[in-house]
C-alpha cells in the first residue's frame, strides 16, 4: 500500500461519515440529530461567545490535579507490584476489584463524603485513572527479563543502578502508555463528575442537553473529542521525544 493511499483512506472514511451524518441529520431534524452543517454554524457561535472554551479550560485545570496524583501514586505502586511479590499480593486484590467497579457508582458516596467542590472532581478523576496506570505499569515491570537483572548483578551493580539503568528504561513505554490510557479515563471522569453536580464543562453539557436543538450539544461533544485526541497525541509525542525507543516498544 502506497503512502498516498494510506493517507487518503482515513480521509475517505471521514468524508463518508460526514455524508451519512448530514443525510441522516437532514432527515431527522435538529431536535434529534443536527447535521454537520448546523453543528458547524453553532460551533463558530460558541467559539465567539467564549463560554465553551472558558469552562473547558477551567475543568481541564482541575482535572489535572486528580490525573497527576494518579500518576504519582499509581506508577510507583505498579512498579512495586511488578518487582515485589509482597507488594503484588497486597495490592492486586484491590486493584482488580476497583478496576472493574464503575466510578459513576461511587460518585453519590463521594458527594456525601467530600461535597460538590474541587475535592469531589479530583477524587473522581483519580479513581477513574489510577487503576489503569497501575495495571499498565505493573505489566511492564513484571515483564522485565530476569537475565538483564542477573547480568547487572554479576557486574556488581547496585540496586539504584539496576533501577535507573535497566528497570526504568524498560518500563518507560509502559509508563507513557499508562498515562495515555489514564488521561482518556480522566477526561471522561471529569465530565461525568461535573454532570452530577451541574458545574464546569460537564454541567454545560448537561444544561445544553435540555435544549430542543442538538447542534450545541454535539458541538460540545465534538470539542471534548478533539481535546482527548490532542492530549493523547501530545503524550505520545512526548514519549517519542524523551526516549526514541518508546514508539517501537509501545507498539
Amino acid at each position: 500500500m502506497t503512502r498516498l493511499r494510506r493517507m487518503s483512506l482515513p480521509l475517505v472514511g471521514f468524508a463518508m461519515f460526514l455524508l451519512i451524518w448530514e443525510v441522516t441529520g437532514q432527515s431527522l431534524g435538529n431536535a434529534l440529530l443536527a447535521p454537520p452543517s448546523s453543528v458547524a454554524h453553532t460551533y463558530v457561535d460558541l467559539l465567539l461567545e467564549g463560554a465553551m472554551l472558558a469552562e473547558l479550560f477551567t475543568s481541564l485545570r482541575q482535572m489535572m490535579i486528580g490525573f497527576l496524583l494518579a500518576c504519582f501514586i499509581g506508577m510507583p505502586i505498579g512498579v512495586a507490584m511488578g518487582r515485589s511479590r509482597v507488594s503484588d499480593a497486597m495490592f492486586r486484590p484491590w486493584v482488580s476489584m476497583f478496576v472493574v467497579t464503575s466510578t459513576a457508582a461511587l460518585i453519590p458516596v463521594l458527594i456525601l463524603l467530600l461535597g460538590t467542590g474541587l475535592a469531589l472532581r479530583s477524587s473522581v478523576v483519580f479513581l477513574a485513572a489510577v487503576w489503569y496506570i497501575i495495571l499498565t505499569t505493573y505489566n511492564g515491570a513484571k515483564g522485565i527479563s530476569p537475565s538483564l537483572i542477573a547480568t547487572a548483578r554479576s557486574f556488581s551493580a547496585s540496586r539504584g543502578q539496576i533501577f535507573w539503568k535497566i528497570i526504568l528504561p524498560a518500563i518507560y513505554p509502559y509508563l507513557i502508555t499508562g498515562a495515555r490510557i489514564g488521561l482518556v479515563h480522566a477526561i471522561r471522569a471529569m465530565v461525568m463528575a461535573e454532570m452530577f453536580v451541574i458545574v464546569g464543562y460537564g454541567g454545560l453539557i448537561n444544561r445544553t442537553g435540555l435544549d430542543v436543538d442538538t447542534s450545541a450539544l454535539l458541538s460540545l461533544l465534538l470539542t471534548l473529542m478533539i481535546v482527548s485526541l490532542l492530549a493523547n497525541w501530545t503524550l505520545f509525542q512526548a514519549g517519542r521525544l524523551l526516549a526514541p525507543w518508546y514508539e517501537q516498544r509501545g507498539s
